[in-house]
């Protein structure tokens, strides 16, 4: 007598056809990954892809929200615990190289330039969400230093974009660590921010007093 299959729950079905598809889009890129490939890593039919993701647009959509959620959560988790400002800098930038590291076909497909007719995908989609969740989390880290949060917005993009750029760039020259990937960056970073951070907390803008003739 047979045995009857247990069918996957939708929710845990649609996890594993993310997972699926990651792995194919991060070898091929949009353009060249055919959803045959994709449902035949997962074990199921065209179909089942079209009755949860629609067409193949939709289902890039869904591996780059599912993987701008994770890196966001990295990042934010990473910056809620008080520190100082170059704490928090190093921390931010660790957490991000640390995504980059652990999950390497998440970051291809995120920083991989997306077709140009998906407005919800790429590599400035995802800069402008972590940016976005990053603000925040710098503004109250400057308010509670007693430094004006106005700067917030330039910092948080510094961060995320350094970061993401430098990701795609260690991608391909691996022999240097995490640790000193993050400890160069932060340099880099610390050496600008550094001074903001100081001519704010005097009142000033970045760089000093300027004349007014």
């Amino acid at each position: 007598m047979a045995t009857k299959k247990t069918r996957m729950p939708r929710g845990d079905r649609r996890l594993q056809l993310v997972g699926a598809a990651r792995t194919v889009f991060a070898a091929r890129g949009f353009e060249a990954a055919t959803l045959e490939e994709i449902a035949a890593r997962a074990g199921v039919s065209r179909p089942i892809l079209y009755s949860h993701f629609g067409d193949k647009h939709g289902l890039f959509q869904a591996v780059v929200a599912a993987e701008i959620d994770r890196v966001g959560a990295t990042i934010t988790e990473a910056l809620r615990a008080p520190g100082e400002p170059r704490d928090l800098a190093e921390r931010g930038l660790r957490a991000f190289f640390a995504y980059v590291q652990d999950h390497p076909e998440g970051h291809a497909v995120i920083t991989r330039d997306a077709p140009v007719h998906l407005s919800g995908a790429g590599l400035g989609v995802m800069l402008d969400g972590l940016a976005g969740r990053v603000t925040d989390l710098i503004a109250e880290a400057m308010a509670t230093l007693g430094l004006e949060p106005t700067a917030a917005p330039l910092i948080a993009n510094a961060l995320i974009g350094i970061g993401a750029h430098v990701g795609r760039w260690w991608q391909a020259h691996p022999s240097f660590s995490l640790d000193q990937v993050t400890e160069y960056s932060t340099a880099l970073v610390w050496s600008g921010l550094s001074g903001m951070i100081a001519a704010g907390s005097r009142g000033e803008p970045p760089g000093g007093p300027r004349s007014t003739r």
